[in-house]
């Protein structure tokens, strides 16, 4: 996730598009800074999301219902 650095100015938000950002309306989600993750801890995070979206898009998946089956299999 990227933070975006922004102002409000009578009202509105105001700030400079992320590169890469097409042109025209986007939901912006603000969520508040009471995280109890450290700075490392969110790179960590952040790295283990990055490789599980290139197993991911390398085809390196399971199929839900296989993981449910498995797992019920182990009772």
């Amino acid at each position: 996730m990227k933070a975006l650095k922004v102002r409000v100015e009578n009202g509105r938000i105001v700030g400079d598009a992320p590169a890469g950002l097409a042109d025209g309306e986007h939901d912006l989600c603000l969520a508040p800074d009471q995280d109890d993750m450290t700075d490392e801890e969110i790179v960590q995070l952040s790295a283990v999301i990055e490789r599980s979206l290139a197993d991911a898009r390398a085809g390196r998946v399971v199929r839900a219902e296989e993981v449910v089956a498995e797992l019920r299999a182990r009772r």
